[in-house]
């Protein structure tokens, strides 16, 4: 009776996870699976339950997405459609899994370019492992340490043959079916020159952390918006697109944008893609396919470490200001908020409170009454229009 209740809670959990990648598959095929499971275990609540949760997918997936696989002429074109680059430095512990992830894709027409930044823990033999595997295109290493991970962007940018890109970072891994589902949005609004998906944060095991940095419901809905307002609610107070590896983009608007982001070495991604959402739209997949993991050895943690990353967040703000259309408010809100920043941070600047002084006030051109306007009306919680993160701080 108990190896029965157990492979009756196993078949369960196996038949919610085959209704989650419903897209993937066919009607007939999941409801014969639950009807099999019904006539093994009998037509109880968890049956019921089995139907509810694939008739719901099935209708949410009928209003934003193709049942089905991207589609045919997606993977039948002789070029690579997707370039997929894997900066590395110093993740060899993570580097299989990242690769293999990449590898085992249920979109296949794809070239993986794999980049090293003068690793010294091992990294160089893991890479050079898979010199020979056709999906692989080149492999790159440097012979001395840019300190810059967006310059291995460019660099794999240049010798992309797709037109999209898949920034795959080093550290992180992703869902087998993570390219199906982000080109199957393409293949709906072809005009997009982003789409992202969300992000499970994990821990060094790759455990699932709690903390939950997207801000919508996980209903496998599709959103679409102006690159101008993405920006506007999104990405004016913190960035909202935390994670290059959870978004495919394409490579024609990354190379018209200007690269002034490269000179930003902590939020240097932040302004990368509000640069690249001045040039057109955005889609949001509402669903997590990418896993961020956490750790001590990555540039965002040791960014908390310095007073630079202060800098570099006003400068994005002095872009932003410079070619975005913000209204006169969300101006004033802005301007109080980088003002309480380098206020809270001042200890942390240290040496370039100078710097930091100088684009406050003659660039952003803050002032103590921004601030308090800003608090004000953080106050009275009239701030409906921006989305400010749990710890109502920048990112």
């Amino acid at each position: 009776m108990v190896n029965k209740s157990f492979e009756k809670e196993t078949e369960y959990r196996y038949l919610k996870n085959l209704i989650h990648t419903a897209p993937l598959l066919s009607t007939d095929l999941i409801i014969e699976k639950i009807e099999q499971y019904g006539d093994v275990y009998g037509k109880d609540k968890s049956y019921r339950s089995l139907k509810r949760k694939f008739w719901w997918h099935r209708k949410i997936c009928s209003q934003h997405l193709p049942i089905g696989k991207a589609p045919e002429e997606f993977q039948n074109q002789q070029e690579p459609l997707v370039s997929v680059i894997v900066p590395n430095y110093c993740h060899a512990p993570y580097l299989r899994e990242r690769i293999d992830c990449i590898i085992n894709q249920t979109f296949q027409n794809f070239e993986v370019i794999l980049l090293d930044d003068c690793s010294t823990d091992g990294s160089h033999e893991i890479l050079s492992s898979y010199r020979n595997h056709p999906k692989v295109s080149h492999i790159i290493f440097n012979e001395k340490n840019t300190g810059n991970t967006f310059f291995q962007w460019e660099k794999g940018v240049a010798l992309a043959k797709g037109k999209y890109i898949w920034i795959a970072e080093s550290d992180d891994y992703a869902d087998e079916c993570f390219l199906e589902l982000i080109m199957a949005v393409f293949s709906i609004h072809e005009d997009c020159v982003l789409v992202r998906s969300g992000s499970y944060q994990v821990n060094q095991k790759g455990r699932v952390l709690t903390r939950d940095w997207d801000i919508w419901k996980e209903d496998e809905s599709v959103h679409y918006y102006t690159g101008e307002k993405y920006i506007r609610h999104n990405l004016l107070h913190f960035n909202y697109i935390y994670n290059a590896s959870m978004l495919v983009f394409r490579k024609d608007v990354f190379s018209r944008i200007d690269k002034s982001y490269q000179q930003l070495r902590y939020v240097g991604d932040w302004q990368c893609w509000i640069e690249m959402l001045l040039e057109g739209s955005i889609c949001e997949y509402h669903r997590k396919l990418n896993y961020f993991r956490q750790h001590d050895n990555k540039v965002s943690s040791r960014s908390r470490q310095t007073g630079r990353v202060v800098i570099e967040q006003l400068q994005v703000m002095d872009y932003v200001f410079q070619h975005a259309r913000i209204s006169l408010l969300r101006r004033l809100i802005i301007r109080g908020k980088c003002y309480e920043l380098v206020k809270k941070a001042i200890f942390d600047v240290g040496q370039e409170k100078e710097e930091a002084s100088d684009i406050l006030l003659h660039h952003i051109k803050a002032t103590t009454t921004d601030y308090c306007l800003y608090k004000l009306l953080k106050a009275i919680s009239f701030l409906p229009f921006i989305p400010f993160d749990r710890n109502d701080k920048l990112k």
